[in-house]
């Protein structure tokens, strides 16, 4: 007598089960790994963010603590010569004197007239001879706003700012600085705010 095997097998509906079953399992699993990229991406460009906006902000607000700077008082009032809501301008006596002091009574040397602006870049021009130098760029920057206040913390009107007798009387600058993250297509655009205010101790010591 002679045996004969049945050879087994898969069903098709056995088949179409196991693909369903796969499918949906390679599809929360893909799911856990684009969640667990974003949230990386996304802490990424958020430490980035972070940074390049405090690098900024200091860097200004440097520049902005030494308006006025200059021997017996300060430099003449308004230091400040531009006054706006996304650009300011100001002078100080740094250079040009003895390694002792290097102040030399006047402000016209390479890096004593500094100006801060918003152009869709955040630049920088310290009259050095580099020209506009970018400070923050655009895939970085929102906004920027210059506050300008006198000694009881008044803030000052900045159409009035443009006379010289009223940015004689500014004597802090609070920076607002306003990034944005949102620059890879896995993360959603956010914002993120600094503020820093700079207390001018160069100014008003000299209204001549």
């Amino acid at each position: 007598m002679t045996l004969v095997r049945k050879k087994s097998g898969f069903t098709l509906v056995e088949l179409l089960v196991t693909l369903a079953v796969s499918s949906i399992v390679l599809t929360l699993m893909y799911q856990v790994y684009s969640s667990q990229l974003k949230s990386q991406t996304t802490q990424q460009e958020f430490i980035e963010m972070q940074q390049n906006l405090r690098a900024s902000l200091y860097l200004m607000e440097r520049g902005i603590r030494m308006a006025g700077h200059g021997p017996n008082g300060g430099v003449a009032d308004p230091a400040i010569t531009i006054a706006q809501v996304d650009n300011i301008a100001f002078a100080m006596d740094i250079s040009g004197g003895s390694t002792l002091d290097p102040s030399d009574g006047d402000t016209a040397d390479p890096g004593e007239q500094m100006n801060y602006y918003l152009a869709g870049d955040l630049f920088r021009n310290a009259s050095d001879g580099n020209g506009d130098q970018t400070i923050l760029a655009v895939d970085d920057i929102e906004d920027i706003r210059f506050v300008y206040k006198d000694e009881d913390g008044t803030t000052l009107d900045y159409a009035a700012l443009a006379a010289d007798d009223e940015r004689r009387r500014i004597r802090s600058v609070e920076i607002i600085l306003t990034a944005k993250m949102g620059t890879s297509p896995l993360v959603n655009e956010k914002q993120m705010e600094l503020r820093s205010e700079i207390k001018c101790r160069n100014l008003g010591l000299n209204d001549s």
